[in-house]
C-alpha cells in the first residue's frame, strides 16, 4: 500500500463551486497534493479538539519546516501525519492492509475503559 491508495481528508474549507466552463464531475473529482503524490479526492473538512499546547506546536513546526518539507498548506500537513499514525495502525493490527472504510458515524463521548 502506498499513501497514493489513500483519501485524504483535509481541515481546509470545502472545494470551491464548479466554474461555468467545468463539467460536476471534473469539479468533484479536484486534485488534492498529498504527501507528495497528487490524487482525485472529494474534500470534507474534520473537527476536533486538541490542547493549546499541541496546536502551538504543530504550528511552529509547520512554519519552520513548510518550505523545506514541501508542505502546500497547513491542512496537507495534517494529511501527512493523519495517514502516518494510518498506515502505522494498519501494520499492526492489520497485517498492512487497509481497514474496511466506512460512512457510519463514529460513537460519541468518551470511550470506556481507557
Amino acid at each position: 500500500m502506498t499513501l497514493q491508495d489513500l483519501s485524504p481528508a483535509s481541515t481546509d474549507a470545502p472545494t470551491e463551486p464548479a466554474r461555468a466552463e467545468e463539467s460536476p464531475d471534473e469539479a468533484e473529482a479536484q486534485l488534492t497534493a498529498v504527501a507528495g503524490t497528487r490524487t482525485a479526492a472529494r474534500r470534507t473538512t474534520v473537527t476536533f479538539y486538541l490542547s493549546e499546547t499541541l496546536r502551538n506546536r504543530a504550528r511552529a513546526a509547520y512554519r519552520s519546516t513548510s518550505f523545506e518539507e514541501k508542505d502546500s498548506s497547513w491542512s496537507e500537513m495534517l494529511n501527512k501525519a493523519l495517514i502516518a499514525e494510518v498506515e502505522r495502525r494498519e501494520a499492526e493490527y492489520n497485517r498492512g492492509e487497509m481497514f474496511a472504510a466506512s460512512e457510519a458515524p463514529l460513537t460519541p463521548g468518551r470511550p470506556i475503559g481507557f
